[in-house]
């Protein structure tokens, strides 16, 4: 195989908006059932770009989304080359909750955001004009995804794919 790079990803967001299910989802192209994440859990995806002959080996920070586990997590955040900032569509407190992310986000560059609202296979109590106004104000790209059912995963990971400069030319 050709030039293998190394990428770090960080999901952030309150608790039980299914950051957990997107980064097993992610590894694993399936829905995994997870239990609450406690302080952090960290998984590796590896993508293979054929055309390039590369590999991205990606190491997935799924930030515990409590507010007692922030005071460890600036480190952890620090040189991410993604960020998913992840809100649950049927939870219109957790879309509010996004501002309580950004102090410890925000020397991410935000053209390496994404604006994740995921369990879209659930009835919505967050309007899509919203998410793409608040989008808007921070500059960065969304997107609404099921991580249960996979609905728009594909693109979710040609997203990331193209925030990790898949291509090594």
């Amino acid at each position: 195989m050709g030039q293998t790079q190394y990428k770090k990803l960080v999901l952030v967001g309150t608790g039980g908006v299914g950051k957990s299910c997107i980064s097993a989802r992610l590894v694993t192209g399936e829905f995994i059932d997870q239990s609450m994440t406690v302080g952090m859990n960290v998984d590796s995806w590896t993508i293979v770009e054929e055309d390039d002959n590369a590999v991205i080996r990606t190491s997935i920070f799924d930030m515990g989304g409590q507010d007692r586990f922030r005071s460890f997590q600036n480190g952890l955040v620090s040189g991410a080359d993604a960020l998913l900032v992840v809100f649950s569509v049927n939870s219109f407190e957790s879309f509010l909750q996004i501002d309580d992310w950004l102090e410890l986000v925000r020397e991410i560059p935000r053209e390496r955001w994404v604006l994740v609202g995921n369990k879209i296979d659930e009835e919505s109590s967050v309007p899509d004009a919203e998410i793409e106004r608040r989008a808007s104000e921070l500059g960065v790209k969304s997107i609404k995804i099921s991580a249960k059912t996979g609905e728009n995963f594909d693109q979710l990971e040609a997203m990331l794919e193209g925030i990790l400069n898949i291509s090594l030319d």
